[in-house]
């Protein structure tokens, strides 16, 4: 093979991978790019018939495997078949197979920053893929049994539009599977017996030579989560098999790791290492899946009850027959959506599970029980722009590569002093009494560095979601000032109308003052105007009212020009400049130079081992010191200070428009409610005088006599008098009273008609003295 370089347009490009039997070489198309990596056994006639049976198996297997989380195959071009005759002595099928540019996870995985597992986004799209890659093959009734970090490659996608801003503009990739060299079809009536794959992802059943089902995928799958997730495996990874294996026997179902302690001792947990890039609410719900992935009996794992059912084929259920739930749990666990908090109050990561009725207010709730921040002190912010209270669902603001909301204080920028989460080996490395021979146990040391440099990202990881949550905060203080401005405006031409209101409700009241007045020096009606001076004297109480709006609007207008002119257009080029000056990248380098170079030392006892320990333990403190260091300048800059002092008084006239505008809101209401009580008291008035003027003796403005008026005695003269409520002690001497007047009424009635006969007589007297009585007269 290695003297084997030119078939017809193709040219080799190099090896990609060798097993105990099979090699896997690059091979590129001169003309067109394209590449194929092709499998050929290196081996002839010492191949036994079980190998070459496995050999044939895998070729049929991959051609008969259509998805796209399993490594495809390609048509094998004419060329090669009499090309690589030559390297091919056991005349075996040739598998020609789809290349992936991308390496596989094992390389992923030795990266000194994977040393405690890979980013969620990693995390979760390996774990999908993988999903879908084994749910397949079980479908068809096909087990693996070699699930493991190098069977597992990376595809990188080509073409426009495939980058993936998660990974910091990375390009987009798909995880497949690979090798089915060990993988066997399984029938209702056959169960595997051989003892395959690689020993550190064995399931207990096959390493005690049991029989055993499709269940120890579950196994495999469930031990590479977990280390994707935490970059170790969960059992005692120091161990060889047969240590640990006796150890993990005798755990119980919630028991997902077991580890060696400082002081030696071996524990068992339910819990993953805290050591991980992965948000609280996947990494609770991961716990759960792996109780299930990782159950000791194969009988439960994976599964929902116990069962002997390797799948669920008709024929073969039983009464205690159980599902398969391992895959479709997963499914769902991934389907969550989780948004990332950042608070730059407090530089701590959150995050919360949401769904379409997730509200700003419940988000603000459960931030409130983390931080202690109260809901009404909460800034939060996303794309720039403040998330209100009133929004309905924060389900559009949710990003699943990246930080979705940051949240501010509206009294600080950063807290005085924040906490600091410090794994607790790197706590115990910084303490002077502790005893030599223990940090420099292999397994401590071992730990120590990868915590260590884990330390050092994550303050990077903070640093940088800092510096972001103050970028932010300066775009979103400019929405804000637009904002206000326009919210300003708005209440502006509230006060306005209410202005134009108010002048006009003056000039009623006014003129209704000037009117009472001239009739009170007259005298003539007041006994009708007491409701008028009380709506008088509410109405100049709103005038001072609205006067007070006004005056305090017009300083709030000059306050809100001010802040408005503020300019932090220079704040990029300063956060800028302060990065340079200090940032993590130095410390991140060297983190990767110790980590890398104390893995070379196989003697952690020598003189050399003692320095790699010193060099990390040296790095655990540069970082503590960058840290304070940080922290303490960024607080003296001319940025910091403008976003705290604008932030501050942008939230301090928010609230006074916010208050404002209420009170514009209540006094509108007011002067309308008032101006109807006018009206209704003058036309109510006007009303009385129209409809009771013919039966009232002294009523302003009145012409008509008393001596006109026709009343009965016990009715109200007006229908708007009141009743007077008699007590029971009276009622003799009303009655008199009544009697009297009754009397008097009647002598009055009698004088009238004694007094118009009088007249009557009178008149007619009178007419008859005009008579000519000469006729009468004697001669």
């Amino acid at each position: 093979m290695e003297n084997l370089v030119f078939i017809g347009d193709w040219i080799k490009d190099r090896v990609l991978g060798s097993g105990s039997f099979g090699v896997v070489v690059l091979w590129k198309h001169q003309k067109t790019q394209e590449r194929l990596a092709i499998k050929t056994c290196k081996w002839g006639d010492e191949l036994t018939e079980k190998h070459k049976e496995r050999w044939t198996k895998e070729v049929e297997m991959l051609q008969n495997c259509q998805n796209p989380n399993i490594v495809g195959t390609k048509q094998l071009p004419p060329e090669f078949k009499e090309g690589l005759k030559p390297v091919n002595p056991s005349k075996l099928p040739i598998l020609c197979m789809e290349y992936c540019a991308g390496g596989n996870l094992r390389q992923y995985l030795n990266l000194p920053e994977s040393c405690n597992g890979l980013r969620e986004v990693q995390v979760r799209q390996i774990l999908g893929d993988m999903r879908s890659a084994l749910q397949f093959l079980h479908h068809n009734k096909i087990t693996h049994r070699d699930v493991k970090p190098e069977n597992i490659v990376i595809h990188v996608l080509d073409g426009p539009g495939n980058m993936d801003n998660g990974l910091q503009g990375k390009k987009k990739v798909i995880y497949k599977l690979i090798d089915l060299g060990y993988a066997k079809e399984i029938d209702s009536n056959s169960v595997c017996a051989s003892f395959v794959g690689t020993l550190q992802y064995l399931a207990p059943e096959i390493f005690y030579s049991k029989t055993y089902s499709n269940s120890v995928d579950f196994w495999s799958f469930g031990l590479l989560a977990f280390e994707v997730i935490c970059g170790t495996r969960p059992f005692l990874p120091f161990m060889a098999p047969v240590q640990w294996m006796a150890h993990v026997k005798v755990k119980t179902h919630d028991n997902i790791c077991i580890y060696e302690t400082f002081h030696g001792d071996i524990k068992c947990s339910n819990e993953m290492f805290p050591e991980n890039f992965i948000s609280k609410p996947l990494k609770a719900s991961l716990e759960q899946w792996l109780k299930v992935a990782l159950e000791w009996d194969p009988k439960l794992r994976g599964r929902d009850a116990p069962s002997k059912v390797t799948f669920n084929i008709p024929s073969e259920e039983k009464e205690t027959s159980s599902n398969v739930v391992i895959f479709n749990l997963l499914e769902t666990i991934l389907s969550k959506k989780i948004m990332k908090v950042f608070s730059v109050a407090t530089l701590t990561h959150y995050a919360y599970e949401i769904d379409d009725k997730t509200t700003a207010f419940m988000l603000k709730k459960w931030i409130q029980d983390d931080t202690h921040i109260p809901v009404e002190e909460q800034i939060l912010i996303s794309q720039n722009y403040v998330i209100t209270d009133g929004e309905d669902t924060v389900m559009k603001y949710w990003d699943e590569n990246s930080i979705s909301v940051y949240l501010y204080n509206k009294q600080y920028l950063i807290e005085e002093k924040s906490d600091i989460i410090v794994p607790e080996i790197v706590q115990r490395s910084l303490k002077p009494s502790l005893p030599v021979e223990l940090i420099q146990n292999f397994k401590n040391c071992q730990l120590l560095h990868r915590n260590g440099f884990y330390f050092v990202m994550s303050q990077m990881e903070l640093y940088d979601s800092l510096i972001k949550g103050l970028f932010v905060r300066a775009e979103s203080l400019k929405n804000e000032s637009k904002e206000l401005v326009l919210r300003h405006n708005f209440v502006d031409k509230n006060i306005g109308k209410l202005h134009v209101k108010e002048e006009t409700l003056k000039k009623f009241t006014t003129m209704g003052k000037e009117h009472v007045q001239n009739l009170k020096a007259n005298g003539v009606g007041t006994n009708l105007l007491g409701g008028f001076e009380k709506l008088f004297k509410e109405a100049d109480e709103l005038s001072d009212d609205i006067s007070k709006l006004q005056n305090a609007w017009s300083q709030l207008t000059v306050r809100l020009e001010s802040a408005a002119r503020r300019r932090i257009e220079g704040l990029s080029t300063d956060l800028n400049n302060f990065i340079s000056k200090f940032n993590y990248q130095a410390l991140f380098t060297k983190g990767q130079t110790v980590y890398v170079s104390y893995k070379k030392i196989e003697n952690y006892n020598d003189s050399k081992g003692r320095d790699k320990i010193s060099d990390v333990i040296q790095l655990i403190k540069d970082c503590f010191k960058l840290r304070n260091k940080i922290l303490m300048e960024i607080r003296n800059q001319r940025f910091y200070c403008s976003i705290k002092d604008l932030s501050i008084e942008l939230s301090k006239i928010s609230e006074i428009i916010t208050n404002a505008s209420n009170f514009s809101e209540t006094l509108d209401s007011h002067s309308n409610s008032l101006t109807d009580k006018l009206s209704n008291c003058m036309w109510s008035t006007i009303s009385l005088l129209s409809s009771d003027a013919h039966n009232l003796v002294d009523l302003p403005y009145s012409v008509v006599s008393i001596q006109k008026s026709n009343f009965k005695i016990g009715e109200p003269v007006s229908t708007h008098c009141m009743k007077m409520v008699q007590s029971t002690n009276r009622v003799e001497e009303d009655e008199n009273l009544k009697s009297l007047i009754e009397e008097s009424l009647t002598l009055r009635q009698n004088h009238i008609k004694l007094t118009e006969k009088f007249k009557t007589s009178k008149n007619y007297l009178h007419n008859k003295a005009k008579l000519d009585f000469s006729f009468l007269a004697e001669d």
